[in-house]
């Protein structure tokens, strides 16, 4: 045991004990072994410790685990990760990217969030911690940043990850109709997207980069996956993605009443509220109705939110 670290010797014990004998007398806490020189229970992590650096690195034995570990990784993504599926250009195609894909003229890989849980599982991590240290949200424009940190089994810091996303990405503008853009018959933008309602889409996208990022680096693969996120701006931009695809505008069923055919987000409140009230309590076929339901209810959420003003106030910090 070094000098500095070298605890002294405990002048309560008056006999030798060996360790069994300290363990049977009950001297040995949860977490600790008995240091027979010093005849005193210490930190099983200073023990450890100690013992590594007395008896130094043994790099032979550290060259036969690197090149062990390294075989053993490579396999794992062989028999358990599900490589994309690609069209004839050798590009991964939107909805069939499964755990990982690789686009051409770049030799790594890019997991999906999907492939980082499962990378994640297979070393033992989890997160540890995810907050928000950047955000943006403006009706014009929102960006989050997100720090995600992972513990192995122990509890003990693994690596950490920090990643960030907005509303200028391609994929976001679009998506400007699910965030309220409308356009006429001639393709005319009448109605400005308002980037407000994608916060949480944009704090969800920078959480999960965030996160892929720090199980790339917690796990040394970054010579095998992509950690910058270059890759997967890339894909983003030429249309491809693992994000679930935005929402359809909604609108009525053409045999609704007045409302035959119309989209929700052109009603008004009150007639919502009672197309609500009717598929909860007159409709004869509750089922078939559901989707309405379902439709009308989020509408008149989003447009609480709306009303609520800037989602800073929302999502303070």
């Amino acid at each position: 045991m070094t000098t500095a670290m070298k605890p002294k010797a405990n002048p309560e014990v008056r006999e030798l004990l060996s360790r069994a004998q300290a363990t049977d007398k009950s001297l040995v806490p949860m977490g600790h072994v008995w240091d027979e020189a010093t005849q005193q229970a210490i930190p099983l992590g200073l023990a450890v410790r100690e013992d590594s650096i007395r008896r130094g690195e043994d790099l032979e034995e550290n060259l036969k685990r690197m090149a062990r570990d390294r075989a053993t990784i490579l396999r794992f993504i062989r028999e358990q990760l599900v490589e994309a599926e690609y069209d004839a250009k050798g590009r991964p195609i939107k909805g069939k990217m499964h755990d990982f894909y690789t686009l051409p003229g770049y030799d790594k890989k890019t997991p999906t969030k999907q492939g980082g849980e499962k990378l994640a599982q297979f070393f033992k991590l989890r997160r540890a911690k995810t907050e928000s240290v950047e955000r943006v949200c403006t009706k014009e424009f929102a960006m989050a940043a997100v720090r995600v940190e992972l513990v192995d089994k122990w509890g003990v810091p693994a690596g950490s990850g920090e990643a960030a996303a907005t509303t200028a990405e391609q994929g976001f503008q679009g998506a400007a109709a699910k965030y309220g853009q409308r356009k006429d018959q001639s393709g005319k933008i009448t109605s400005e997207a308002d980037y407000r309602a994608a916060f949480n889409d944009i704090v969800s996208r920078a959480g999960k980069r965030a996160f892929t990022q720090a199980v790339i680096y917690a796990t040394a693969t970054d010579d095998i996956f992509d950690a910058t996120g270059e890759i997967e701006r890339k894909a983003e931009a030429q249309g491809m993605s693992d994000e679930a695809p935005p929402a359809k505008r909604a609108r009525f069923p053409e045999k609704f009443g007045d409302l035959s055919g119309k989209y929700l987000d052109e009603v008004q409140d009150e007639e919502l509220v009672k197309v609500a009230d009717w598929c909860r309590t007159k409709a004869k076929n509750p089922a078939a109705v559901a989707p309405i339901l379902e439709g009308v209810t989020e509408e008149l959420e989003r447009r609480r939110l709306d009303r609520e003003g800037d989602l800073d106030d929302t999502f303070p910090g």
